[in-house]
Order: structure tokens, then sequence, then C-alpha cells
């Protein structure tokens, strides 16, 4: 027997038993599938004789651990519900769905929840639907002001049926929006706070959360000691209940590494992020992106670049499949990875990760909230711009170079002209309005009239009783002349209790006899003594723009600042600049 017929043989040895392995691989994935789908129509089976709350309580309970099972109940729960006709259950069907959904989905969903339930109302609908879909927007779409419409009309519907739980749920995610996206970090502060007064007790998990969320928060005002308390306080609270909330004490070692790295104590803060990150990757994108990026922030404060950058593009791959813009403190990621490629000459990497900086910070720019102002003060953006022009240029200078450094040099000499135009014009204005004020005494200046007092209040058409409209302005007028206005925290109501009145005659009498808003009122009355204090106290000129918005009855120098710019048309770092030159 030759060597060529016993291969021949082995040959077709081997493709029978393959055939023969290949047929018996088939029969038993069929044997398997027919198993499977025998046991899934007995289970469908098996829910169509329970009721609707054993059927509700079985979908959650195997939502995490068996979706095909959870849909199947919603399945046989909703075409029930359809069959009876019953809104609220129907309803309660599409909030399943929404559970199992993906993002598109989930939001058709939530519609015809709204859609279903505005007409015919209950504790759970809308209100709930309206708290889901404002959690998409600020989660998945990072959108602000959808965010906060949605919040506001689920208050609106929990508040009418007393649904105390989804009220403090939506004052929590409230306070979340002040402190991470609008900057107002002790307003938030206090919400948080009086949401952990209601769970402590109540609910173990909401509290974690929120003990969680008032440690970040003092971070965010570097207040770092209150921030260690908290963070000592959840860890401990968590132990406690680890049996039943076994990873919750890692949030809390995050957020005290995090706290680390802001006291600049930088290989403790890699300590803590390092014991957590295991146990936070598996649950949590978001902190998760916190973990990586403080880490590779940590690493770099130490000089050692090397290990910074690996965790620095982990946080950009995460941040890649966000459905929204990143966190605005996240951006600093392309800016650490953009200077490591310059540094390294290596101008591909530098280009992508300047491109990918630009991109996000031009969607910052077109945001509503805050953070656009943020941007402007943070980032040259036209120069980051042009930076880029110049990297694309070296990558592509066998093309054109000549016509295009030329190109852009007319783009670049126009739009710095204009920019010089206008800032030009602006300065002329800002003089003109500079010297009209100065010249304008106190008294003429003088924006409330406190003479209304003696007006005939018989010829005023008003709901108010004479004998309390003259009481009120003469209330007012000692408002006014011992400034009182610039207590801070005056408010209508505050003011309403000190004349032992109530809001709407003082509004009426307001509104009537100084022809404005109870807000525009306050707001003159500080501004006005805020310029003619500015003009002749020396002291105060030197304040900070933050003290001397304290001064005048405000909490912060933003407010300030705008309302000084609404009233006089130039800002008050402006005005106190051009005194002292003067001077």
């Amino acid at each position: 027997m030759n060597i060529a017929y016993l291969i021949m043989l082995n040959h077709l040895f081997v493709k029978t038993q393959f055939h023969i392995a290949s047929k018996l691989f088939f029969v038993v994935i069929f044997f398997f599938l027919s198993i499977y789908s025998q046991g899934q129509t007995t289970y469908k089976d098996s829910l169509s004789n329970k009721s609707y709350i054993e059927l509700k309580k079985n979908f959650y309970r195997y939502l995490q651990k068996d979706t095909l099972k959870a849909r199947s109940i919603t399945n046989v729960f909703l075409k029930r519900a359809k069959i009876d006709q019953d809104t609220f259950k129907i309803a309660d069907g599409y909030h399943f769905n929404f559970y199992l959904s993906q993002f598109k989905n989930q939001q058709l969903y939530l519609d015809s929840i709204i859609r279903l339930t505005t007409q015919k109302q209950n504790k759970t609908f809308p209100a709930q639907a309206y708290f889901d879909r404002a959690q998409l927007f600020l989660y998945k779409k990072r959108n602000i002001q959808k965010t906060i419409t949605n919040l506001n009309l689920a208050r609106k519907y929990a508040k009418q049926y007393d649904n105390t739980n989804l009220l403090y749920r939506i004052d929590y995610h409230i306070a979340i929006i002040k402190s991470e996206h609008l900057n107002e970090k002790e307003d938030a502060l206090d919400i948080f706070k009086k949401c952990a007064n209601y769970y402590d007790g109540r609910y173990t998990y909401p509290y974690l959360n929120t003990l969680h969320a008032i440690a970040e928060t003092y971070i965010g005002l570097k207040k770092y000691d209150s921030a260690s308390y908290y963070n000592k306080l959840g860890y401990e609270i968590a132990v406690k209940n680890s049996d039943q909330f076994p990873g919750e004490k890692y949030y809390f070692t995050l957020s005290e590494g995090i706290n680390r790295y802001e006291k600049k104590e930088y290989q403790l803060a890699i300590d803590s992020i390092r014991k957590a990150l295991p146990i936070i990757k598996n649950n949590d994108q978001s902190n998760t992106i916190d973990s990586y990026f403080y880490l590779g922030k940590s690493y770099y404060k130490l000089d050692q670049h090397e290990k910074a950058i690996p965790y620095f593009i982990k946080t950009d791959s995460i941040l890649e499949t966000l459905h929204s813009i990143p966190q605005y403190k996240h951006v600093k990621t392309y800016e650490y990875l953009k200077e490591y490629y310059r540094g390294k000459k290596d101008l591909k990497n530098q280009n992508k990760y300047l491109q990918k900086l630009n991109t996000i910070l031009d969607k910052y720019l077109n945001d509503r909230v805050h953070i656009g102002k943020k941007v402007k003060e943070d980032y040259d953006v036209p120069l980051l711009l042009e930076e880029q022009q110049v990297i694309i240029k070296k990558l592509n200078k066998s093309t054109n170079a000549y016509q295009s450094s030329i190109i852009l040099l007319i783009a670049l000499l126009l739009t710095f002209g204009g920019l010089l135009y206008v800032q030009y014009r602006k300065k002329k204005l800002y003089r003109t309005r500079f010297e009209a004020l100065m010249r304008e005494s106190n008294s003429a200046r003088t924006i409330v009239k406190v003479n209304n007092t003696n007006q005939d209040l018989s010829k005023k058409e008003l709901k108010v009783p004479e004998k309390h409209a003259t009481y009120i302005l003469n209330k007012l007028e000692e408002f006014e002349r011992d400034h009182k206005y610039l207590t801070i925290g005056t408010s209508i109501q505050s003011l309403a209790d000190d004349m032992e009145t109530n809001i709407k005659y003082l509004s009426q009498v307001i509104n009537h006899y100084k022809s404005k808003s109870f807000t525009s009122y306050l707001n003159e009355l500080r501004i006005t003594y805020a310029v003619e204090e500015l003009k002749n106290n020396k002291t105060l000129r030197k304040f900070t723009i933050k003290a001397i918005a304290q001064e005048m009855g405000y909490k912060n120098a933003e407010t300030f600042s705008n309302a000084f710019y609404k009233y006089v048309k130039i800002k008050p770092s402006y005005f106190i600049k051009n005194i002292e030159k003067r001077e």
C-alpha cells in the first residue's frame, strides 16, 4: 500500500469524522433550544394565573438577573392591562418596557406614559415619567434646560398627589444640577442636607448617596475637612450595611481619594482611588471616569507622566462612549494629552487631542448655562484654533503650503482686526458711560423716590386700604433711609415680616408707587448705594468684588456684577479701575 493511498484514506476518515461531529453538534444545539423554548412557553403559561401585584414583584426581581423573564412578565402584564382598559396598569407596563429599553426607545415609552396619564393622574404617573425623562436629559444628553423643565413638571404632579419620596428625589437632582452644572454649590448643599435629614433612618441607600453628594460638594467648595467628615460618616454607615450594599463603602473611599488630591496629598489620593477602582468600574461608568481622571492627574502632579498618560487615555475611551458631552472638569483630559504629545513631538496625536478639545469646548460655548462663560474664562479658544491650524499645516506641509498660510494669515488679520475694533468701540462706550456716571450727583441719581408718601392716596387706583398703603410707604421710606436693603438674604417675605404686613399688599404698593417689581426695587437701591460708596469710599474700592458684593447685600460676586451692569451699563471692576485712575 503506497503512501498516497494511505493519505487519501486518512483524509476520508477525518472528513467523515468531522461530518459526524458537525451533525452531532447541531442535534445537541437543537435539543437545548427546544428545551429552552419549551421552558419559556411553560414559564409564560405560569404567569397567566398571577395577579398584577405578583407580576410586578416578579418583574423587579428578574430585571437585573434575567431580562428574558422580565420581558415575558412585561408582555403578559401589558396585554392584560390593555384588555382590562386599566390606564395606570398600562402605564406600569410601559414603565417596565422603559427599564428594558435602550435610550431612544426609553424616551418613546416615557412620552407614551405622559400622553396616557396627563388627563387621568395618580400618585405615581405622570410625575414618575417626567422625573425619568429628566434623568435621561441629565445623564444621557446633558441638556440642563430640558432636565430642569421636566423636574419642575415632575414636582408639580408629585406635590399635587403628596408623593413625598419622589419630591425628595426631585430635590436631590435639582441639587446635583446646582452643584455640578450651575456652580451654585452653597444652595446645593442646603438641599442635600435637607434630603439627608429625610432619608436618615428611613432609606439607607438614598441616605448613602446623599452623604456622598454632600462630601463631593464640600470638595468643590474647598472645605476639605468637612468633606472628610462626611466621607468617614458615609463609609462607616456603608460598612454597617455591607451585607445589603457591599460596594457602597468604596464610593466614599474614592471621594476621599479625590479630596486628598485637592489637598495636594497625591500619593494618598492614588492609594485610595486604587482601592476603590476594581469595585466601582464594574458598576458605575461616571465614577470610573473620575477614578481614571484623578489617578492620571495625581501621577502627573508627581511628575510621573508615563504612568499618568494611560489613565488619561482610559478616561478618553470611556468619554467617547457617552451620549452627551462630558462634565466640564474632564475636559482637562485632552489638555494633558495634547501637551504630553507635543512634548514628544508626536504631531498626529497632538492634533487628535487638540481636535477633541476644540470640539468639546465649542459645544460648551453654545451651552446656555454658566459653563459657556466658564469656557471663555479658562480657555483662549481662538489661540487653540490657531495652534490646531499650525499642526495641520505641519502635517500637510506638502499641500499648497504657501497659499494656505496666506489665507490663514488674512483670516487671522481680519478676525483680530474685527476683535480690536469691537474692543475699541466697547471701551469708548464704557468710557462715555463712566464719565456720565461720575458727573451725576447722589441726589440726581436717586432711583427710588421717597416723596411718594406725600401723594394723594385717594387718587390712586390701588386695591390696598388707604391707611395700610400709607403705613407701608412710611416703612419703605424707613427701609431706604436706614439702608436695610443691604442685609444679605433680604426678600419680599422677610421685608413683609419686618413690616408686619403681607406679601400681597407689599408687592402691590411697590408695583404701584415705585413702578417696578420688588426685585428691581431692591437691586436699584443696592446699586445706587454701591455707585456712591465706590465714588467716595477708598477703602471699599480695595475690597475684592466678592467682598463688595456682600457689603451691598449680595451672596456672590456674579449676581452683584450682573445687577451692576444692568443698571449702570458697565462692570463694577471697570468702574473701580477708572475711579482709581482718575484719582
